[in-house]
C-alpha cells in the first residue's frame, strides 16, 4: 500500500532522465547536460577545453610568442657579433731586412755629409748667367751667397729624412717603402754609370760615390729570398 508521501508523481521516476535528483540524472551525475538533456561524455564537472596550438592557457603569464610558437624571452640580445678580423703581426724583421735598413741609413748619412760640403761650394761653383740672374733681383753678392748655402743645407736635410724615412719603414716591413728605395736606388745606378769618370776627380765625389753604392746594396738586401716574404700582407684569417 501506498501513501501519498511515496507515491512518486507522473513522469517523475527516481531513474527518469529528466529527475534532477535521480542517479541517472545529468546534474546527479555530477556532469553537464546538453541540448538533450545528457552529459557529454567523457567531460569532468569543473573541466575546461584543453588549449589548442598557438593559444594560450588559462592562467599562464604573457609571454612573447613568435607566429610559429616560438617563446622569445625578453631582453633576448644575439650571442654573436660580428667583429672585424684581426691583422696579424707581422713578427720580428729577417736578419737581412735589419742589415739593409742600416745600409740605408749610412747612405744617408754619407749624402748629408757629401751635400753639405757641396752646399758651401754652391757660390763658386755660379755660372755668369746665374749670376745675372740673382743681380737683376736686387741682391748684393753677400746674400746670394748665404742664400745659395742656406738652400744647399735644407735641401741636404731633406734628403737625409728621406733615407730615415725609408729604413724606418723598411724595417717595419712596409713594401711601399722598399718601391721607393727601389726608384732612388735605380736612379743612383743610373748616375753612377754616365758619371764614373766624375766620381775620382775628387774626395766629396768619392763621398757620393760610396753613398750610392750603400744604397743600392741596401735596397738589394730588401729583394733576397729570406727578406721578401717579410713584405707580403698578412693574411686575415691565417687558419
Amino acid at each position: 500500500m501506498t501513501t501519498p508521501e511515496n507515491t512518486p508523481e507522473s513522469g517523475r521516476e527516481p531513474n527518469h532522465p529528466t529527475n534532477p535528483g535521480g542517479p541517472s540524472s545529468p546534474a546527479g551525475a555530477g556532469g553537464p547536460a546538453d541540448s538533450d538533456g545528457f552529459t557529454a561524455p567523457g567531460t569532468a564537472p569543473d573541466s575546461r577545453p584543453e588549449p589548442q596550438y598557438g593559444q594560450y592557457a588559462p592562467g599562464r603569464p604573457y609571454d612573447q610568442t613568435g607566429p610559429s610558437g616560438y617563446t622569445q624571452p625578453s631582453g633576448y640580445t644575439q650571442p654573436y657579433a660580428y667583429a672585424p678580423p684581426a691583422k696579424q703581426p707581422k713578427g720580428p724583421a729577417p736578419r737581412e731586412v735589419i742589415i739593409g735598413s742600416w745600409l740605408i741609413i749610412a747612405a744617408g748619412v754619407l749624402s748629408l755629409i757629401n751635400n753639405v760640403i757641396t752646399s758651401f761650394s754652391l757660390p763658386s761653383i755660379m755660372t755668369p748667367q746665374e749670376e745675372q740672374a740673382f743681380a737683376e733681383t736686387g741682391l748684393d753678392g753677400e746674400s746670394v751667397n748665404s742664400f745659395l748655402i742656406s738652400f744647399g743645407i735644407v735641401v741636404a736635410l731633406i734628403g737625409f729624412a728621406i733615407y730615415l724615412l725609408i729604413a724606418l719603414f723598411v724595417r717595419r716591413g712596409k713594401n711601399w717603402a722598399r718601391i721607393l728605395g727601389t726608384v732612388f736606388a735605380a736612379f743612383s745606378l743610373i748616375g753612377i754609370f754616365t758619371m764614373l769618370g766624375a766620381y775620382f776627380t775628387s774626395p766629396v765625389s768619392l763621398i757620393s760615390l760610396v753613398s750610392s753604392l750603400l744604397g743600392i746594396a741596401g735596397i738589394v738586401m730588401l729583394y733576397l729570398r729570406p727578406s721578401t716574404p717579410y713584405f707580403r700582407k698578412a693574411p686575415l684569417y691565417p687558419y
